[in-house]
């Protein structure tokens, strides 16, 4: 099942705090949880940023909702 996300990071960078925010899509595998596609997200955003601070960054916000609306007519 799909679900969308935006997440905001506040972490500690060269010139001070910054705050990262993405939005996207991500799937999940049949038991897997919440905290499971959370930490997905995470890495990631890990992986895709060049800055070193990003691995101490504090989740400011998370939202994770399933992505398929309901059908209306």
């Amino acid at each position: 099942m799909e679900f969308f996300f935006i997440i905001t990071l506040l972490y500690p960078g060269y010139s001070g705090a910054n705050y990262l925010t993405r939005k996207g899509t991500v799937t999940a595998k049949p038991g897997e949880t919440r905290q499971d596609l959370h930490n997905k997200v995470l890495v990631s955003i890990h992986n895709s940023v060049d800055d070193p601070g990003i691995r101490h960054a504090n989740v400011v916000f998370f939202s994770l909702e399933i992505n398929e609306l309901p059908v209306t007519v």
